[in-house]
């Protein structure tokens, strides 16, 4: 069953937790471009003569996150607690030989190694559902990153929380209580971030394409320079970020 002993457990861990942690700051990061791109815009959008040569330079149609910033878009009414409409009652899981039927489901296509399947009977069904969606979130699909989230489940979501423990040498009890606190933590993150990706992204990518034209049209250029300085650095700074970006991710010959 491929155990996995201590140095495994911490190596395993650590780069689980690296990676997590890293694709959770790139995440803030497009998103803090991208809200200083839309407050930036939004503030020169205002102004009319800037309107009129965006109109006169065939830069009217705008990506979908700034036209949030438009005059001319309504605000988004918050919906209240009382307004709200109440969520439906959660059904039981349905389980096949102790998994969440979801889990097969989402397992279908990704050819997942058969002893995944003990170690998922081993956890609740929305534990074993959190686990399969990181694993697929990270594209690690594997027995050495199942076992590792597993041995780091907290109790109440174990399927017998009485059941004994297994020891690590060279790990101690406090070590994995901190792991499994820190682990639980950043898993949440993760997903939220993985959740939010594919829209950052798309967002990323029309606002940059945006800017890139608009910054390579003189009158446009000469204008911000004249008028607003910082507003023209902000933009700048997103293609600078898009470019770093692009350099981090190119393959190396």
């Amino acid at each position: 069953m491929n155990p996995l002993r201590g140095p495994g457990l911490l190596r395993t861990y650590k780069r689980q937790f690296d990676n997590m942690q890293e694709f959770i700051r790139e995440g803030d990061a497009v998103q803090h471009q991208m809200e200083s791109v839309v407050d930036a815009f939004g503030q020169i959008l205002r102004i009319a003569a800037f309107r009129m040569l965006l109109q006169a330079d065939g830069f009217v149609t705008l990506p979908s996150i700034l036209a949030q910033a438009s005059p001319d878009a309504g605000a988004k009414a918050d919906i209240s607690e009382d307004q709200a409409t109440p969520l439906p009652p959660v059904a039981e899981p349905r389980l096949v030989g102790g998994i969440c039927l979801d889990v097969l489901d989402m397992l279908n296509d990704f050819g997942a190694p058969l002893k995944i399947f003990g170690l998922l009977r081993e956890v609740v069904p929305s534990r074993q559902l959190e686990i399969v969606r990181l694993m697929l979130a990270m594209d690690r699909v594997q027995f050495r990153v199942a076992r590792v989230l597993i041995e780091l489940t907290p109790r109440p979501q174990l399927t017998n929380p009485s059941a004994h423990r297994k020891r690590y040498e060279g790990v101690s009890a406090s070590q994995m209580a901190e792991m499994e606190t820190d682990l639980a933590k950043v898993c949440d993150e993760y997903l939220s971030a993985a959740s939010a990706h594919g829209a950052r992204m798309l967002n990323l990518i029309a606002v940059t394409s945006y800017f890139d034209r608009l910054l390579n049209n003189p009158k446009l250029v000469r204008y911000l320079a004249r008028n607003f300085v910082e507003q023209l650095e902000v933009f700048q700074k997103l293609l600078d970020f898009r470019e770093a970006r692009y350099k981090k991710r190119a393959p190396t010959a």
